[in-house]
């Protein structure tokens, strides 16, 4: 009877020990399982930024406006429905938001339900991870809306080189806003979800519309920007730039950014040049940059902050490498010839700024010393030569004038 009790009590030790492991190793796969979601959401997220304006004046200037793409016929197009005034857009790492400004003031609805006329915004999308000449011309992903018939329809498309793309995502003949697009007087807003194209850390974007009647198509596009925002790094060769004053520099450096490292301009406040306090600035070379730096003696001694703006070019394409092939499909995608339309360039311009900092002279000891450092050993191996050679030559002639006194 005492052995019977004395193995239910072991077997309910045994119990209670084995709850306890399997409460203790469910806790560590939880732990592990939202571990890893926390590291996995960390390391996947698109880049937060504020609000970023094209505005107007880079529209106007922008060279690819108005592409034919379609046809050769415009008469019933360009319409101020289709005309890109500016755009903006930001993102809080999950969504992208962007605004379409419109050349046209009031809402008609009217216009989107012609039915030979269509009208699409929308963005082309590069990730920067992926190769030049991935995709359609450059871009990985097509995201637009479009009204057909006065009905609207969203789309999401992955491109592809070959000449194909696939649907990603839709919402069809849809009459309310799903927390999606809204059409008003004068823009259109529409909302992308990053994690449908993976939520890249960096990747560019070229906005358009597209405005078709019947067989003929115009588009207006912007430039290429790049996400995150413009903000370039310097790196300057030394990278402490120390100058003394009454001397003169030239200065390597590299400026880039993640999506370009192709300097076309830099600009200071001056223009070209920079000067103040005895201190002036100057391009040299834009590609790689070389700056020159001139410190007069009477510059202040003390630490310079020189701003600049550079600008950098983005290219979605490069023709070192293989251009697209669209004869891989057995049928020719439409959306492919345009896509030999859409714009390739683009350019970043951010604040840059370089830190100098001017010292005094070289005092009389410091100059002494300076030079005995760089030339002391070879005058001490010259001097030692000179006089090891003396000697020689010295010891030569006595021993040679003492044996001419003995033969006499």
């Amino acid at each position: 009877m005492y052995v019977r009790l004395h193995d239910k009590s072991l077997e309910s030790q045994n119990y209670v020990f084995l709850t306890f492991t399997s409460i203790n190793i469910i806790f560590i796969l939880l732990l592990l399982l939202i571990s890893y979601s926390l590291f996995h959401k960390a390391f996947a997220a698109s880049p937060a930024f504020d609000q970023v304006l094209i505005t107007d004046e880079e529209m106007s200037n922008h060279k690819n406006d108005w592409v034919q793409t379609y046809g050769n016929d415009s008469t019933h197009l360009m319409s101020d429905y289709a005309n890109i005034l500016a755009v903006d857009y930001d993102s809080d790492g999950k969504t992208l938001d962007t605004t379409i400004w419109l050349a046209s003031n009031s809402e008609n609805a009217s216009i989107y339900s012609q039915p030979l006329k269509h009208i699409r915004y929308g963005m082309l999308i590069a990730i920067v991870s992926l190769p030049q000449n991935s995709g359609y011309n450059g871009a990985n992903y097509d995201f637009y809306i479009e009204a057909v018939n006065g009905k609207w329809s969203q789309y999401l498309y992955k491109l592809s080189s070959t000449g194909t793309h696939s649907l990603v995502d839709s919402k069809i003949n849809y009459t309310e806003s799903f927390g999606g697009p809204i059409i008003g007087p004068g823009y259109v807003k529409l909302r992308l979800d990053l994690d449908s194209i993976h939520s890249p850390r960096a990747y560019g974007l070229s906005f358009y519309t597209a405005e078709s009647f019947k067989s003929n198509e115009v588009r207006d596009f912007t430039r290429w920007v790049g996400v995150p925002p413009a903000g370039i790094t310097v790196l300057t060769h030394p990278k402490d730039i120390v100058i003394r004053q009454g001397e003169e520099h030239l200065i390597p450096s590299e400026i880039e950014t993640p999506l370009s490292n192709n300097v076309t301009t830099i600009k200071f406040d001056n223009g070209t040049y920079y000067s103040s306090n005895g201190l002036t600035v100057s391009t040299e070379k834009i590609q790689p940059p070389l700056f020159k730096v001139k410190v007069s003696p009477q510059t202040t001694v003390g630490v310079y902050t020189i701003p600049f703006v550079a600008s950098l070019s983005i290219t979605t394409t490069s023709s070192k490498l293989p251009m697209f092939n669209d004869t891989v499909t057995a049928f020719g995608d439409p959306e492919f010839q345009v896509s030999k339309k859409y714009p390739t360039t683009g350019y970043i311009s951010s604040m840059g700024n370089l830190t100098i900092n001017v010292i005094p002279p070289l005092t009389v000891n410091e100059t002494f010393t300076a030079f005995w450092l760089t030339y002391g050993t070879p005058i001490v191996i010259l001097v030692a030569g000179t006089v090891g050679g003396s000697t020689t030559v010295l010891i030569d002639y006595l021993k040679s004038r003492r044996e001419r006194k003995k033969t006499r």
